[in-house]
């Protein structure tokens, strides 16, 4: 069976790589999917999109498209998830980062300058206009920024507790718009606007020192 699902996906078209193992070129073929699927969402909205729309935007039978993602919510789901996996990292340096100010703003830039480079602020601002509703695309980004929540909470906290920072609100307020900014300057993706990264930078350091207030 694992054969015949393999042997259909990749009927569509030829992808690149003939020395690449099964497993990766099963990858490359889930990629080509996920990227026909931010076209047609970008394209048409998450409403005005068909699944056979991203078939034939990908090259390849409903059959074989099915095997790898059932539904639209399944493919908004693994954007976010690569997404997440993205920004994992980005958290790491930031954890590792020992001026909190310099770790989240770093970690900011970061996702700004992937985002733009990567052409996701179209996609990422449908998701997050199709979440006011549709149940299952908002509890699909509640648990990703879940995730990137507890992951500044943890590193707030801890500066909080070594006395690094006197912030101008309490916790639970500060966070919320820490990322409202964060989600904000990733969706308007000003660079593309003609708005240098440093100058975005030195705004973003600027409010985030004024609310964090490092002691």
């Amino acid at each position: 069976m694992e054969e015949a699902v393999f042997f259909e996906a990749t009927q569509a078209e030829p992808l690149d790589g003939h020395g690449h193992s099964r497993a990766e070129r099963r990858d490359l073929q889930a990629q080509r999917i996920l990227e026909a699927a931010k076209t047609c969402f970008v394209r048409s909205g998450f409403q005005g999109t068909s699944m056979h729309q991203i078939c034939a935007e990908a090259g390849m039978s409903p059959g074989a498209l099915y095997r790898y993602f059932p539904s639209k919510e399944s493919l908004i789901e693994a954007i976010c998830e690569a997404n997440r996996k993205e920004d994992a990292e980005k958290f790491a340096a930031m954890e590792n980062s020992p001026c909190v100010v310099d770790g989240i703003v770093n970690c900011a830039m970061d996702h700004l300058r992937f985002t733009h480079d990567n052409g996701n602020a179209p996609i990422f601002a449908e998701i997050a206009t199709e979440s006011l509703r549709n149940d299952a695309i908002r509890a699909i980004g509640d648990r990703c920024m879940g995730e990137v929540q507890q992951s500044f909470r943890r590193y707030l906290q801890g500066a909080l507790d070594r006395g690094e920072i006197d912030p101008v609100v309490e916790l639970d307020a500060l966070l919320p718009m820490i990322l409202a900014i964060g989600q904000g300057l990733a969706i308007s993706d000003l660079p593309s606007l003609g708005v240098p990264f440093d100058r975005i930078e030195t705004m973003l350091r600027t409010t985030t020192a004024a609310m964090l207030r490092p002691v």
